[in-house]
């Protein structure tokens, strides 16, 4: 009896749970942890800068405590304050905020934070007083009120762009395997209306690989099926969305099919439980027994945690796929932007465009309802999709007011992104927009301020200088970079309209040829490789016969070339500006270099040396570099030499141009590197 009753018994009170131990923020995402963590820490800034004013009041010694005893006032000036804020606490340059809509979310998380403070809500009489001073502030500031454009893009605005991306010579990459992953990336986020985070999330364990049978006869049908497992938990939307894909034979591209793409990747890696599916000729060999509606197609179990969008890196030189590390969203969103440029997109494409497109067309297409638009797109209810997500720009209203049927078609053209393709329009600046930089007046101060401290660092008696100099060497250069880039956009913004003017007065004066050809080849800056040729080819294709067996040909080849393009090394991201005619004569003079003092094993003697510039004051600069000292590989520029130094020979133990000097720690060869080879890594 007391063994059947033990065997029953509850458990004890004192268990391992504690509602204080779990976070408040448990569950939420980090962009989100991240946005309410911004008004804590800007406050606990504005305090320390309050505390340190003349006949400061006591209460900002403690941010918890001056935030209890705030009022408007206090708020409405920390709000001012924030707006002017540059720098970040690491140091680095905060971009600003410039939309109205950005300034409002900050303060909505700032009443989040003041009411876990005091345990209770902002009043009324509080929360109104400040709401009126945020209004002031963005008249003040001149911040955007209009919410950012949502231009959708459709399929014919993405089957180009994959074609840009298989194809472009401008843009490299360490492997093949990155371009497939991104047109992969393009196709399965337009097809499944889903969030960048939750397509980086997703993994081989999220794949549902099958043959089904064709009801209406046939040979079976490939079929891929996915599971994003991210949701927006805080909108009650707990359950996963299951997007099934079937292999559409006669698809609008190679290039934009699923099944092509993602095949090509499985077999790369051959992930495929079965070991003699090795290729899509085996595949397409199989049937479907008795009357059995599928066949699966299981995924090897050691890779459930690949993730389909890994991370690529140079580990000891070579170029490594890291499976079980999910690409960055700042890494995609990099390569999604310089592609858009590259292709001639006006604006730089971002992932959030697949709900733009996707959902307009749900909500047209007269087949899913609100209710299973809502779910597709994980949201609780039609506000979210109005607000955002309803394409603001209207055409046909004029035909729907003279009693005509609107031109879909016309409509759906001038309101996609491809509206504003001009693969004319510049990415670099030139020389005079350089130089127009270099006139800025708080670049020209920045510069001034370094001078001085160069001309200073000589004094022994202050060693604090050389610290200054190297963070004011810091600030010139991201100011610099800071000011490009505005000036780079403000080219690209008005373009249009200047080359606009250029277009119509060359072709009333008879000069409109266009030579496309002509100008592609100017647009060739580098040879393209023979296995991204032939993976080109491949997919750039066309059904030349209405055969099933001639299309299954056609597909299968574009399989086997992307697997074999997948492996090959690009040779990493191109480095450094383009090349330019000649140099201007602003960017100063190049000495003749110094003669060469070492060795190279019978080797032919390379220039070592980038060259000693002169700057304004007519001094000779430190020279840098160009070439590595381990191995003898030259680079353009100095930053090249510093990369491949980092990547390739910081565990080398001995210095080969030095009589082999032996080195224990990673830390000696970079201090050599330095002193003897002014390499600083």
């Amino acid at each position: 009896m007391d063994l059947h009753r033990n065997r029953h018994e509850d458990p004890g009170e004192d268990t391992d749970e504690d509602l204080d131990k779990v976070p408040k923020d448990y569950g939420q995402s980090s962009g989100t942890k991240k946005l309410r963590f911004r008004p804590k820490d800007r406050w606990a800034r504005y305090c320390r800068a309050k505390a340190i004013e003349p006949l400061a009041e006591q209460k900002w010694e403690d941010a918890e405590e001056a935030l209890r005893q705030a009022t408007p006032n206090d708020m409405h000036r920390f709000l001012n304050w924030c707006l002017k804020l540059q720098y970040n606490p690491d140091g680095r340059r905060y971009k600003g905020t410039k939309q109205a809509s950005a300034f409002k979310g900050d303060w909505k998380y700032f009443r989040g934070y003041y009411q876990r403070v005091t345990k209770h809500e902002m009043s009324d009489d509080m929360a109104a007083a400040v709401r009126t001073g945020l209004r002031h502030l963005i008249d003040k500031h001149g911040l955007n009120t209009q919410p950012r454009a949502n231009t959708p893009v459709y399929i014919e605005d993405m089957v180009p762009f994959n074609e840009t991306i298989l194809q472009t010579t401008e843009k490299r990459f360490h492997l093949g395997f990155q371009r497939i992953s991104l047109c992969l990336y393009n196709t399965i986020g337009l097809f499944t209306v889903n969030r960048k985070q939750a397509m980086l999330h997703l993994q081989f364990k999220h794949l549902q690989l099958s043959l089904q049978r064709d009801p209406r006869g046939g040979p079976p049908v490939p079929m891929v099926e996915l599971e994003p497992n991210f949701v927006k938990s805080v909108l009650g939307m707990a359950k996963l969305n299951t997007f099934a894909l079937p292999e559409i034979v006669y698809g609008v591209s190679l290039v934009f099919s699923p099944h092509v793409l993602l095949f090509s990747i499985l077999f790369f890696i051959q992930a495929l439980e079965a070991p003699d599916l090795k290729s899509m000729e085996d595949l397409r060999r199989l049937f479907i027994e008795d009357d059995r509606q599928e066949m699966p197609l299981p995924l090897k179990r050691e890779m459930d945690n690949y993730y389909v969008f890994p991370t690529v890196a140079v580990v000891d030189g070579q170029s490594r796929i890291l499976w079980e590390t999910q690409m960055s969203g700042s890494t995609l969103d990099g390569h999604l932007r310089t592609l858009s440029e590259i292709h001639g997109f006006l604006n730089h494409f971002f992932s959030h465009q697949f709900r733009y497109g996707g959902g307009s067309l749900l909500d047209q297409s007269g087949f899913v309802s609100e209710a299973q638009r809502n779910v597709i797109m994980a949201h609780a209810n039609s506000r979210t999709f109005i607000n955002h997500y309803r394409v603001r720009r209207h055409t046909g209203l004029q035909e729907i007011m003279c009693g005509l049927n609107p031109d879909e078609e016309f409509s759906r053209a001038v309101t996609r992104m491809s509206r504003w393709i001009d693969r004319r329009r510049p990415r670099y600046l030139n020389d005079s927009d350089r130089a127009l930089v270099e006139k800025d007046p708080e670049l020209q101060a920045a510069v001034r301020r370094q001078v001085d401290l160069e001309n200073q660092c000589d004094h022994p008696d202050q060693p604090n200088l050389r610290e200054m100099l190297q963070d004011q060497e810091r600030k010139v250069r991201n100011l610099r970079r800071s000011l490009q880039e505005k000036r780079r956009k403000e080219v690209r913004r008005d373009f249009s309209r200047k080359q606009a003017v250029i277009d119509i007065q060359r072709q009333w004066t008879g000069r409109a040829v266009d030579n496309e050809s002509a100008r592609e080849v100017l647009r060739q800056e580098f040879t393209m490789p023979q296995q991204q040729i032939l993976a080109v080819e491949a997919f750039l294709t066309w059904p030349v016969s209405d055969s099933l067996d001639d299309e299954w040909a056609r597909r299968n080849k574009a399989v086997a070339a992307a697997v074999q393009y997948c492996g090959f090394a690009e040779g990493g991201p191109l480095r450094g500006r383009r090349k330019r005619s000649a140099p201007s004569e602003d960017e100063g003079q190049l000495a003749s270099a110094p003669p060469l003092k070492r060795k190279f094993g019978g080797r032919s003697p390379v220039p070592v040396w980038q060259g000693t510039m002169v700057d304004s004051k007519g001094q000779a600069k430190e020279s840098k570099p160009v070439v590595c000292f381990q191995c003898c590989k030259g680079y353009s520029d100095h930053n090249g030499v510093k990369r491949h130094f980092r990547a390739s020979h910081l565990k080398d133990r001995k210095c080969n141009s030095c009589d082999d000097t032996e080195f224990h720690h990673q830390m000696h060869i970079q201090a050599h590197a330095h002193l003897v080879h002014q390499l600083r890594t």
